[in-house]
Formats: C-alpha cells, structure tokens, sequence
C-alpha cells in the first residue's frame, strides 16, 4: 500500500510534480510554541499536531542524558561534560562550561572519553522508524555534525583560534568527532532511516562565520569522507541533508559536489531562495525558505499565507522544495501564523 506522504515527498526530492509541496516542522518546537499549537489546534499531543498539519516527515534521534549539574543544580550538563545555564529570560540556555577548553596537546583531545555508542541509544529511534516508516519518510538527526560540534566541546573563540593557528588540536577534534560520526550513521542506516540530517551553522546573517578557504581546508573533506561513507553502506538509497543557518552562498556548489542534495534553511533574510533555485534547483531541493525572523514573527496570517503561496510558484512547482519555518519559532511568534503556512502550503495544489 502506498503512502501519500512518502510518494509526495520522493517525487519532490526527484524533482518531479508532487500532488502538494511536502512540509515539515523545525527540529524541536520550544516548549511554549508547542503547548500554543496543542490548545489551538485542540490537539491531545505532538503527534497529533503534526497529523492536523500534515507533516510529511518524522524524525529520531540518537539519546543522550541531560541532568543537573553537581556544583550547581541550576545547571543542566550532558554526557559530553558540557555545562548550560538558562539566560536571564528563561526562555533560552547557553554554554557555561566548554569541557575541552582548557586542552592544551592533541593528545589530551584524543584522550577525552565520548560517550560510547551503543544499540541501546538507538532503541526508540529504531521503535519509531519501525512505526512511521510505512507512512512518513523519516531523517536522522546528526546537524552539529563537525564545526559546532567542536566548538561546543572546546570553546567558541579556542576554535576558532585552534583552526588559525593550533591546527594540530583542530585536526585531532574533528578526526575524533568525524569517527565518532561515521559510527553514528551506522546505526541509523542500518534501522532503514530515508535521509540522514547533516549540517553545521557556518554563516551568520551576511556572511559567513568562518572563510569559505577555512571551511574547505577543514571541513569539506571530512564531511565528503562521512557522505561518502553513507552513500557506500546505504546502497544510495538515503538522501543527504545539509543544514546552516545564515549566509553559506560560496560553499553551495562545494556542497553539492560532495554529494548533498537537500539544503536547509535556506534562510530567506539572508539568501534568496529564488536565485538559489535557479542556480541549482535542478541539483538541490529546498528545505525550509520561511522566515522566523521575519514573516513569521511580524506578518499576518494572509502575509503568510500569501509569502508561502509565491514560494511555491517560484520555487516548487515542479518539486524540489519543501515548505517549513527555517528555524524553530520563537516566542511571541503568532500561532495563526505558523499554521496559515502549514494550511497554506498543504492546501495549494500543484
């Protein structure tokens, strides 16, 4: 039996007419967003929330523990030794503790235990792949894939200065993680997942956060080397998602080149999706192309819906684009408008 939601979306990834544009939802929604969707919608759960949305996608993820911190419960630290606090607001965390900050050889960065992967923190995403894969074409998680990954581990500023001027803690760190990487994807392919999620935010708002030189000397093969490895041991039939929020036009062509074919968020405050689908629309789908920081937040519900309607006659009306927020919605962001895109985008038939 056939599923509408997996037909639509590999019609869109082959760049063929689906009946509809395929949507999908941010990564996470925040806790507030999502307790908004469940009382307007009426909703019971997550789950059911995507239903009434018609999310085309589910995604699984690997589990690592969260806890309090010892020296101070009203900090939470991870199985990596990374430490965050909650800001002044309360409404987002950042990094009080970097646990590889103070490593000054390559051999203290090799020496430093990750967690061990092993199948047991693969059983729910396994569960529900199992689950879903009849219906909804189901990503991976593995975005801070390289780059943020390591500089949550070392420190914002420690690596950038280790890429400059300490590249032999630079290349110990993403050697480490790139293994620890390659292992990952293992498990996933193996459970039969469609699309593996990769990705690292490398730009900002006009540019890029490290030099497009940078990023090919460290970067690109690396993450050549795990799409590679992907490709190889799922027979070529998983699609390759790259992630980065901001501004990355220079390395879009290095991106396809080492093999992604989906790119997200195409962040339309600082890309335009319009000139990105017609310098590479017949070798890249489009994910995501609807601003949080924009019409999202500030728009009305008919902006919305009108924003959402000119992206698929720009963008989408012989597939390659899928439709979803090009980030998670932030609080104040009206819910009329993040479901006027979803009913906007699920109702206009190609």
């Amino acid at each position: 039996m056939s599923s509408k939601h997996r037909e639509r979306v590999f019609k869109a990834l082959e760049h063929k007419k689906p009946d509809r544009v395929p949507v999908d939802e941010p990564p996470g929604w925040r806790e507030d967003i999502l307790k908004q969707l469940l009382a307007y919608l009426n909703a019971s759960d997550v789950e059911e929330v995507r239903k009434i949305l018609g999310i085309d996608f589910r995604l699984v993820s690997a589990k690592f523990k969260y806890e309090p911190w010892q020296k101070d419960p009203s900090k939470t630290i991870n199985e990596w030794g990374m430490v965050f606090e909650p800001t002044s607001t309360g409404l987002h965390v950042r990094f009080f503790v970097h646990p590889l900050a103070n490593a000054s050889t390559a051999k203290e960065i090799w020496e430093y235990p990750f967690p061990e992967l092993s199948s047991e923190r693969f059983e729910e995403a396994e569960k529900q792949t199992r689950m879903w894969k009849s219906k909804y074409v189901v990503s991976a998680m593995m975005e801070a894939t390289l780059f943020e990954h390591a500089w949550y581990l070392r420190g914002f500023q420690n690596f950038l200065m280790d890429l400059i001027s300490r590249p032999n803690m630079a290349n110990a760190l993403l050697d480490k993680l790139l293994k620890y990487k390659i292992e990952m994807t293992g498990y996933f392919l193996d459970m039969g997942v469609d699309i593996i999620r990769l990705g690292d935010d490398v730009g900002w708002q006009r540019g890029m956060i490290l030099s497009p030189a940078i990023w090919r000397k460290y970067f690109k093969p690396r993450m050549s080397t795990l799409i590679s490895y992907i490709r190889k041991h799922s027979s070529d039939v998983v699609y390759i998602f790259y992630h980065s929020d901001g501004y990355i036009m220079p390395i879009i062509p290095d991106l396809i080149e080492i093999g992604v074919q989906i790119l997200n968020p195409v962040q339309p405050e600082c890309m335009d999706p319009v000139e990105i689908k017609r310098l590479y629309g017949d070798k890249l789908t489009l994910h995501g192309t609807i601003g949080v920081q924009s019409i999202l937040p500030f728009g009305t519900p008919d902006d919305v819906r009108q924003e959402v309607i000119k992206r698929i006659k720009e963008c989408g009306l012989n597939g390659g684009l899928i439709i979803a927020p090009s980030h998670t919605p932030q609080p104040g962001t009206p819910i009329e408008n993040i479901v006027a895109m979803y009913r906007a985008a699920t109702s206009y038939k190609l």
